[in-house]
C-alpha cells in the first residue's frame, strides 16, 4: 500500500514538473518565438546536456514515443534559474 502512495506521489510531481515546462514553453515561444532558447540567456552547455539527455532516452525508449521539447529533459532547478533570468526580459 505504502509503495502504491509513494508511485502516485511520483507521478504527481512529475505530472506537476511537465505541467510548468509546458507552461514555460507556451510563454516563451509567445514572446520570443519558436527559437526561444536562443534568447533564453541559458548557456550552450546547458543546453548541451539536455539535448545529451534527450538523445540517451531516445535510445532507451528506442521504440517509445518521446516528447522531444528541449525543456523536457531540463532539471527542476534549472527552471528555477530560467524562471527567474526571463523575469529581467519579459
Amino acid at each position: 500500500m505504502r509503495l502504491i502512495i509513494l508511485m502516485e506521489i511520483s507521478q504527481e510531481l512529475s505530472d506537476t514538473e511537465n505541467l510548468l515546462r509546458d507552461f514555460i514553453s507556451t510563454r516563451l515561444t509567445t514572446v520570443f518565438g519558436p527559437e526561444w532558447i536562443k534568447q533564453s540567456g541559458v548557456t550552450e552547455d546547458r543546453i548541451q546536456q539536455w539535448t545529451e539527455r534527450m538523445q540517451t532516452e531516445k535510445e532507451r525508449l528506442a521504440s517509445g514515443k518521446l516528447d522531444e521539447r528541449l525543456l523536457y529533459f531540463a532539471d527542476f532547478y534549472n527552471l528555477h534559474t530560467l524562471l527567474k533570468k526571463l523575469d529581467t526580459l519579459c
